[in-house]
């Protein structure tokens, strides 16, 4: 084993994952309200509900690629988010 190149890249890992500054322009994470808002039109238009363990809602949770506990936590959290959309969610 080269004993040089193993300290070289010993040394340079700590560099190379450090955090840097992201190059987005915008917030690339919707807000709580704006995630309630998708959810809302299906409640309004369609009369259905995405809550955990309904057949949209196990839609949903598939196109967000989220395992149940996850999506029943973000569901959670939308619930009692207290802004005029997210109250509207059943």
């Amino acid at each position: 084993m080269n004993w040089r190149l193993l300290a070289l890249v010993s040394g340079l890992l700590p560099v190379a994952l450090q955090a840097s500054p992201g190059w987005a322009n915008s917030s690339l994470n919707p807000s709580i309200e704006e995630m309630c808002e998708g959810l809302v039109v299906i409640n309004d238009k369609i009369g259905a509900t995405a809550a955990p363990g309904t057949a949209m809602g196990a839609r949903m949770q598939t196109e967000l690629s989220l395992s149940p506990a996850q999506y029943g936590a973000l569901w959670s959290l939308m619930k009692l988010t207290p802004t005029p959309t997210c109250t509207k969610l059943y």
